[in-house]
């Protein structure tokens, strides 16, 4: 009777994951979803826009400011990084031309931006007077459509000591507040 009631209740085990539904004989196949990859190896950009350049020197060398128009071209090799030429003059006395690593942070259609290079700032109100070395920026940018875009930056173009040896003793500060349209090839 022992063997009897053991094989009934076997059964019964056994019976109940024919109900739950499978089918043991079939494999089944894993979903696999693949990743769209952006085949695209980079875009080639240009842009203009007006600079408002604010020269600050703490001692005799005074203040000056102006408005000048901006010019840039750049390339993006993916998202995330892109190296970018700006050109800032035209109009007043300070003008600026610079070279940039810019790392990049795209969210939706937006990015934020760091702008990271070497250029040289020109002071010409009578005598000319340059000074070159590290600047420094942070910005966003704002894909109106595909191919166009509005940005706006802050860029830090000279802080030290002196300007072309002339203000030796003052400390001298040189940044831009930028604002712009892109087009994207």
């Amino acid at each position: 009777m022992k063997k009897v009631s053991l094989s009934i209740v076997a059964l019964l085990a056994m019976n109940t994951f024919a109900f739950a539904g499978g089918d043991f004989t079939t494999p089944v196949e894993p979903q696999v979803t693949i990743p769209e990859v952006d085949e695209s190896t980079g875009s080639f950009y240009v842009g203009a826009g007006y600079t408002y350049i604010n020269l600050d020197a703490s001692g005799n060398f005074g203040e000056h400011d102006g408005d000048a128009t901006l010019l840039l071209a750049g390339y993006n090799f993916n998202p995330y990084i892109g190296v970018e030429a700006r050109y800032a003059g035209l109009t007043d006395c300070l003008e600026n031309t610079a070279i940039y690593v810019k790392p990049m942070y795209p969210i939706g259609d937006a990015k934020v931006y760091a702008l990271l290079g070497y250029g040289e700032t020109t002071f010409d109100k009578g005598p000319s007077f340059s000074e070159s070395g590290f600047q420094w920026g942070l910005g966003a940018n704002y894909a109106v459509t595909e191919n166009i875009g509005v940005f706006a930056d802050y860029t830090n173009l000279y802080d030290d000591t002196g300007f072309d040896n002339v203000a030796v003793r003052e400390d001298v500060t040189v940044d831009t507040i930028n604002v712009g349209v892109t087009y994207t090839f």
